[in-house]
């Protein structure tokens, strides 16, 4: 005998339920409580329902903090990435803009407000542990793309600066560059480590580090730079931080008669469109943000999957891209 095929509303029939109620609770959508959705699940398997063997979409939350400032910063690139990798894993997303108050105010996103469900997270960025903690109450399995931490003790994707760092000082090296400096934010962790990879690598080759030639960007930055040129006491190779330094301290030389690479190289991070751009084109290390998105995509799922193994820090590296900002001594 053919068994009779057992439909939404037939579990609505038994459970005296509206067969609106049973499709929300077997597709995740909001509006039904936890315990209620768990007796229907339950009871819609008991009954054999074909449907819960057919796979779902996950549900992923991506929260980011930093608007759309520029057009050819590597932030749209990585969102773009992460879209793209999203989409191609068939997973069902949302994407939303947090600012820092409401992080600090400990308020939920919009959509986890509004009572919608998901299944994980992507953080891009740094995030404040409270509010981390806080989404981990709504949403077990979360990872974290850039703004790395030691303090996370979730799943983690991001760029290797320390290899960058060490990478970008045996390249200038190889050339004959022996007084090497270094420019950016010395409070930043991706730094920390870039500045770890710098020093390592000089003293592989029993070369000083010259803590005087690692700057700041701050007020200071020109002052401190226009001592050196004074004294005499410039290095002959810059290691930047970011595109976007490497291009203003290309200015600040050009204002003391300074040309590169003729009188001082430069290396910088990032790839961006700036640096193709700018005069000289930048000799720069590519993130790999394309692959770091999908990596960033398919080790959520891998949690989702099998969300009792221990957390991983998966660290991309870079490659390098030779343009004209650096000669050989």
């Amino acid at each position: 005998m053919k068994t009779k095929k057992v439909t939404i509303t037939h579990i609505a029939k038994a459970m005296g339920l509206s067969p609106v109620s049973i499709s929300r609770a077997l597709t995740g959508q909001p509006g039904i409580s936890d315990d209620l959705k768990q007796k229907i699940v339950e009871k819609a398997a008991e009954m054999g329902y074909i449907k819960l063997k057919k796979q779902v979409s996950p549900r992923i939350l991506v929260l980011h903090q930093k608007p759309y400032e520029h057009d050819n910063s590597n932030f749209s690139y990585m969102m773009q990435g992460i879209e793209q990798a999203l989409q191609k894993a068939n997973t069902d997303y949302s994407i939303e803009f947090l600012d820092k108050e409401n992080q600090n105010k400990l308020i939920l996103p919009y959509r986890l407000s509004k009572g919608f469900k998901f299944d994980g997270v992507i953080f891009i960025g740094s995030f404040n542990l409270d509010y981390v903690a806080l989404i981990n109450q709504n949403i077990r399995s979360l990872i974290f793309f850039t703004g790395y931490s030691p303090a996370y003790d979730y799943d983690s994707v991001w760029f290797s600066f320390l290899n960058a760092g060490y990478k970008q000082c045996k390249y200038l090296m190889d050339r004959g560059h022996t007084r090497i400096g270094f420019i950016g934010k010395r409070s930043f962790y991706r730094n920390k480590e870039k500045l770890t990879g710098i020093t390592s690598a000089l003293e592989e080759q029993g070369l000083p580090v010259d803590e005087s030639l690692f700057f700041e960007v701050d007020e200071l930055f020109r002052s401190r730079l226009s001592d050196l040129i004074t004294g005499g006491l410039l290095p002959t190779a810059f290691i930047c931080d970011h595109d976007f330094t490497a291009v203003e301290l290309m200015r600040v030389l050009n204002e003391h008669n300074i040309k590169v690479p003729e009188d001082v190289s430069i290396l910088s991070s990032g790839n961006t469109e700036v640096s193709a751009f700018s005069q000289p084109p930048l000799t720069t290390m590519d993130l790999n943000i394309e692959y770091s998105c999908r990596t960033v995509v398919s080790t959520l799922l891998q949690r989702l999957a099998a969300p009792e193994q221990p957390s991983v820090n998966i660290a991309v590296l870079s490659t390098l891209v030779e343009r004209e900002s650096v000669r050989g001594l």
